[in-house]
């Protein structure tokens, strides 16, 4: 490429995202279709109702109670061993339960259809 055409297609692509996906062709049109694909699947997959378990509640749930009873643990443990183990093992347990609560509470007042 001579430098007179260097310089001409820089100027073509001055105004241009090098880092945009392209808009046409098969690349595009497979995206698109891939796209149309999942919001079909979504729309198909049943939602669960409201305040019903889901994994993604239960993760929240267990990870929730994980990591804020690991936290009073080590908040606790210059209190001592076994003091510390039971603060942990109650912040867990009241996690849960709070959770547990709410996701009853958001079913039993959800609209009904």
């Amino acid at each position: 490429m001579s430098r007179e055409e260097r310089r001409a297609y820089q100027r073509m692509a001055k105004k241009q995202d090098p880092y945009a996906l392209p808009t046409s062709g098969p690349a595009a049109r497979a995206r698109q279709q891939q796209l149309e694909r999942r919001k079909a699947r979504r729309a198909a997959t049943p939602s669960a109702p409201p305040g019903a378990i889901s994994r993604r509640f239960l993760a929240w749930g267990v990870g929730g109670a994980a990591v804020a009873g690991l936290i009073a643990f080590s908040l606790a443990w210059p209190s001592g061993m076994p003091f510390a183990a039971y603060v942990g093992a109650g912040v867990a347990l009241g996690w849960a339960v709070i959770a547990f609560g709410m996701r009853a509470f958001a079913g039993r007042s959800a609209p009904r259809p």
